[in-house]
């Protein structure tokens, strides 16, 4: 009977959960690498606009500036050698030209720094800033003093010496301070560089690594698919003994359940070949058993009569020779049930399936039968709740349970103390066969128990094979009928146990609907 379907599959048992998980945490790294790199690069890229773009810029407009602050203090040179109030109209103006120009250019390098100031985020953050208020403290002085002198009248400004001077000395501060920020800053942008080279490569490098092993992972992960395909291969080739290991159907991923349908495939597989060998030989068997037992039949039964004529004409003869008759009727019954075992395997028809109560035919058949478990000694035991109704033949389920059931007698009886070595039956045990039936689901169950030696472990998937036997003088054909016969059933039959304190066989049967019964009405199991 089919186990059902496995459990829904667990989300972290699934093998699309894990594979989704190693290119999940794949595209995650490689992210976060990325990420980094980007940032590295932003803080690159501000070190660079700060250097290009502010200090360039910044030191262009204050160069531009000091010249022209120059160009002022050589005229106001030149002029306090002479006598300033005697400045010509043209100089005059020329001069307060150059210190508007002057005022302007600081002007223009202060929005530069302002500008700068105002978007820390593009030159690197608080660090840049710092230095470019440091710029600004002393511009702003700068920036006082220029347009101060703009504002007055060049003879005036000129005469301010000690002015002029200041805004000199403001220059070269300035000056002094660019210079040094632009190497440092150069230095810094050069270290920046190397250590975004480092990280980007340690970055790379890593994410390589990682996606290396996802990879491996992956190729890991989906070892068990190549194996199933090599599995499928030999199969295709005709090797029905394969299969695959499985880690457990239950906690398994989709390659798990796959080997268990694979397993259950190749099984069935396997069973349909053995089944077709068996009934090929059989067939064959049978062909040339019909042939042999109908030459021996007539005169066996000439052999028989024969006998039974010569007891009679001898009836005063001596015991010796009466055990000896005896011995001959004897022999010439068994040759005889040989002859009705093998007619029986040739003769085999399909069963005529009609509802039948099986749990009325076994109680028939104890019946029948009692007497002779009486006689053997041997105590029978059943539990039958009834009725189970198979669609069955009932000529042929007899005769299934009659195999069985004097099977297990001879388990009990029928063997000599050394038949079977250690396995020979405990003579204090009482002798005993139970049968039980049960309704389980849509099916029928009825297992032959017997208390005897039991069955050797490597004889136990032989039993049901034709001709195999572990009794001195038997057929081998008993159990191979038995099982043919449940096989037209639809059934199975088993070896359910087997051990010192017995052997039970299982057989299995469909059940179905008692006659007159709704076809939709559903079977109640007891």
């Amino acid at each position: 009977m089919s186990a059902g379907p496995p459990p829904p599959l667990r989300l972290r048992h699934s093998l699309a959960a894990r594979i989704t998980a190693l290119v999940v945490a794949v595209v995650i790294t490689s992210a976060a690498a990325s990420l980094l790199i980007i940032r590295e690069l932003r803080a690159l890229q501000a070190s660079f606009d700060l250097l290009t773009i502010v200090y360039v810029e910044f030191n262009k407009d204050l160069t531009a500036a000091y010249r022209q602050s120059v160009r002022i203090g050589a005229r106001s040179e030149f002029t306090s050698e002479r006598d300033p109030q005697r400045m010509t109209s043209g100089a005059e103006a020329l001069l307060a030209e150059a210190l508007e120009i002057r005022a302007e250019q600081v002007q223009q390098a202060r929005s530069v720094l302002d500008g700068a100031i105002a978007h820390p985020d593009r030159i690197g953050g608080e660090e840049g800033v710092r230095t470019l208020r440091e710029f600004r403290d002393v511009l702003s002085r700068l920036e006082e003093l220029a347009a101060a002198a703009a504002n007055q009248r060049p003879s005036e400004a000129l005469a301010d010496v000690r002015a002029q001077k200041e805004i000199t000395d403001l220059f070269r501060r300035l000056d002094d301070q660019v210079s040094r920020a632009i190497m440092d800053l150069q230095i810094k942008v050069r270290d920046r560089e190397r250590e975004t080279e480092r990280t980007i490569a340690v970055l790379t490098a890593g994410t390589a690594l990682f996606a290396l092993v996802a990879a491996f992972g992956v190729v890991w992960t989906l070892r068990p698919l190549r194996r199933l395909a090599t599995s499928v291969r030999q199969l295709g080739k005709g090797d029905w003994g394969q299969r695959v290991a499985v880690r457990g159907a239950l906690r398994g991923d989709e390659v798990d359940r796959l080997a268990v349908e694979f397993n259950t495939m190749a099984g069935a597989l396997e069973e349909r070949e053995r089944r077709l060998i068996r009934g090929e030989r059989l067939a064959a068997v049978g062909q040339l058993a019909a042939q042999v037992t109908h030459e021996i039949r007539n005169p066996l039964s000439s052999v028989a009569l024969n006998v039974e004529l010569l007891e009679d004409e001898i009836a005063s003869a001596s015991p010796e020779a009466q055990q000896l008759l005896r011995t001959i009727t004897a022999e010439i019954d068994r040759l005889t049930a040989i002859t009705e075992d093998y007619l029986g395997l040739v003769r085999r028809k399909l069963p005529e399936r009609v509802p039948t109560d099986l749990a009325a035919e076994l109680h028939s058949l104890f019946d029948f039968m009692g007497e002779e478990f009486a006689d053997a000694g041997i105590e029978v035991e059943h539990d039958l709740p009834g009725p189970a109704w198979v669609l069955g033949d009932a000529g042929q389920l007899r005769q299934v349970f009659i195999n069985l059931l004097r099977n297990a007698k001879e388990a009990l009886v029928g063997r000599n103390p050394g038949d079977l070595g250690d396995l020979s039956p405990d003579p204090a045990r009482t002798p005993k066969i139970a049968v039980r039936l049960r309704v389980v689901g849509g099916s029928v169950r009825v297992a032959v128990e017997d208390n005897g030696p039991g069955l050797p472990a490597a004889d136990v998937d032989k039993v049901f094979e034709a001709f195999f036997t572990l009794k001195p003088q038997g057929t081998g054909l008993g159990l191979a009928i038995v099982q043919q016969i449940v096989q037209d059933h639809e059934g199975s039959v088993r070896v359910a146990a087997t051990g010192p304190a017995g052997t039970t066989f299982e057989v299995q049967v469909p059940a179905c609907d008692p006659p007159g019964a709704s076809v939709s009405s559903p079977l109640a199991p007891a």
